[in-house]
């Protein structure tokens, strides 16, 4: 059975549509939700099969130039 995954990441106001942009280009990888704008606080939910190739994602966005970082992984806890 495989089961949801959750990164919450921190970022700038002004990156979160692009990172879920990258996340939509990547079907199926992830959805983004907005959990603070304001405060660039964001989710993605996932699940346990592609949570290393999201980390990775987030991973690399950050090395280039997009802040991202991963403040909190673990099994999704059933909240959008």
């Amino acid at each position: 059975m495989m089961r949801s995954y959750e990164f919450f990441i921190q970022t700038e106001r002004k990156h979160i549509d692009f990172i879920n942009k990258v996340m939509e280009a990547y079907e199926g990888l992830g959805i983004v939700r907005t959990l603070d704008a304001k405060l660039g606080t964001i989710k993605i939910i996932s699940t346990e099969f592609y949570a290393d190739e999201v980390r990775v994602v987030v991973e690399d966005l950050d090395k280039n130039g997009v802040y991202a970082k991963i403040t909190y992984e673990g099994p999704w806890k059933g909240v959008l």
